[in-house]
């Protein structure tokens, strides 16, 4: 499909687009404190449309895919971070995990619980539990039903929090040029080893230049649905991505991005 006087985008598939960058660096500083990287360096490119403005036969690019997929084969959960430890009450089918430092874990999101020590009968089960309520320092999750109560110590693996950033130059001086987009939180359980931003409705919605055939997201036919969600990205721009917290990721995950140019 040519651009015309009044249909500028041209069929993505004409310059297909597809890159790939390890993401293990932190951001410096918890996303509950600020999205901002503390230092310029604490954010990685993961994709550059011509930030240098050398390629004068594109205008932009069109994104209609980011999946993030973990640099290894996990089984059980994702040991991108080391565990955070904290402390556990479980009584009937509820177990209560406290963090101390406090977490940003929300309610209906999935957390594996590594079980280090009990104070009577047997220790729970080590297992993903749904959170079903939060507080600054707690979160309460629904376990298979024991006799308690039971204390004890836990490894907590949350979920992995990463910001996509927006920046608009060729060389990055201050981290008042990163312009957070949205954010995406993986829980660190083995089916999240391929996490698609599409498929989770993390990118925004957009109109897609070239019509697809198929259902919407919410169809039975979802999975051939319309490309409705991603980005224009336009020439000179940049997307980077930091990981939350302080402490960079012990193993990371790949960001793939799908789209073209135009």
């Amino acid at each position: 499909m040519a651009s015309t006087a009044t249909n500028k985008l041209p069929a993505m598939i004409d310059r297909p687009l597809l890159d790939s960058t390890l993401l293990t660096v932190a951001s410096g500083q918890l996303f509950s404190t600020s999205l901002i990287p503390t230092a310029v360096g604490n954010a990685t490119n993961v994709l550059d449309i011509d930030t240098g403005f050398v390629d004068t036969s594109i205008s932009g690019a069109y994104i209609d895919e980011i999946w993030l997929r973990y640099t290894k084969e996990r089984n059980i959960f994702l040991d991108a971070q080391s565990a955070t430890v904290g402390t556990y009450s479980a009584n009937g089918t509820d177990v209560v995990v406290t963090i101390t430092a406090g977490h940003n874990i929300k309610v209906g999101q999935e957390v594996y619980l590594d079980f280090t020590s009990y104070s009577s009968g047997s220790t729970p089960i080590d297992q993903v539990v749904t959170v079903t309520a939060v507080t600054s320092t707690t979160f309460t999750g629904t376990i298979p039903s024991i006799s308690g109560p039971i204390t004890g110590d836990v490894n907590v693996y949350p979920p992995i929090d990463i910001c996509f950033y927006l920046v608009g130059a060729n060389t990055v001086t201050n981290t008042n040029q990163f312009f957070p987009v949205f954010t995406a939180s993986i829980p660190a359980i083995a089916a999240n080893q391929a996490f698609s931003l599409t498929e989770k409705q993390i990118l925004p919605l957009i109109n897609h230049p070239v019509p697809h055939a198929g259902g919407n997201f919410s169809s039975a036919t979802s999975s051939v649905s319309p490309k409705i969600r991603g980005l224009v990205v336009q020439r000179g721009q940049a997307l980077y991505a930091a990981v939350s917290g302080t402490t960079s990721l012990t193993n990371g995950f790949y960001v793939n991005v799908q789209g073209g140019y135009y």
